[in-house]
């Protein structure tokens, strides 16, 4: 029988293995603090001096992020706070005042059909956050793309899961976490803290998990989304990436 805290426990302890001096890192990259460097160095500066903040597509001041075109895909944008902000196992993601990034980032959908010049659904795009073991920058960054093509259809035979709750979701030998949410806009929910709220042991080992937040339309017409929780699981060699869940080529 699945246990939910049994899974919990098992994934604080690849967490722990997560932890500096552990043995594991970030995913190679030339220059993990790119993002941090371009958002803190670049777009800042020049939006605070009133000239446009490129390389960026927008400076938010007031709520504190900025949306960057990322240079994978065809239309992939990032969503990125503009304070120093690790990853997914930040503590600061969790405080009661915490900004709702991942409901910046669904505002910031648009820029996707934009750049493809064409029509798409909201239940064609999705966001999505790495682990800490997976991502290759050491700042938060939420990525905002056209999700595979067939997943719409995988996730609405899970329409009439009761909304709030998690449920087991396994898709090419891949283990998540499924939560069905109703409404048209995220609203108060906060896809970190859901997360971090799924058993006793959760918050304390979310850098152990990938999140991927997608639009769904249900059959009666109705608007709303999917979130998955995708844990590492080392055993298998997966780092906790549930971005191949979306198509940065938006076929």
């Amino acid at each position: 029988m699945f246990s939910l805290n049994h899974s919990w426990r098992r994934l604080l302890c690849l967490w722990l293995a997560l932890l500096p001096g552990a043995g594991w890192s970030v995913v190679h990259a030339a220059n993990p603090d790119a993002l941090w460097q371009i958002t803190s160095q670049q777009c800042v500066p020049a939006s605070e001096a009133g000239r446009d903040p490129l390389p960026c597509s927008l400076v938010d001041q007031q709520r504190q992020f900025i949306i960057l075109k990322d240079i994978v895909g065809v239309a992939q944008y990032l969503l990125i706070p503009t304070v120093r902000i690790s990853g997914i196992e930040s503590r600061d993601l969790l405080l009661p005042a915490a900004p709702n990034y991942w409901a910046y980032a669904w505002e910031q959908r648009f820029r996707v059909k934009r750049a493809l010049g064409r029509p798409l659904a909201d239940e064609q795009i999705g966001l999505e956050v790495n682990s800490a073991a997976a991502r290759s920058q050491l700042q938060l960054h939420i990525h905002i793309d056209c999700l595979r093509s067939d997943l719409p259809a995988l996730l609405q035979t899970y329409e009439h899961v009761v909304p709030d709750t998690w449920v087991p979701f396994m898709l090419e030998d891949h283990q998540y976490q499924l939560m069905r949410l109703t409404g048209a806009d995220l609203g108060a929910r906060n896809p970190f803290k859901l997360a971090a709220a799924m058993s006793p042991f959760a918050a304390t080992a979310m850098g152990a998990q990938s999140l991927l937040l997608a639009g769904a339309r249900f059959s009666d017409g109705s608007h709303g989304f999917y979130l998955l929780a995708m844990p590492v699981n080392f055993n298998l060699g997966e780092r906790g990436s549930a971005e191949v869940l979306l198509d940065h080529q938006c076929r």
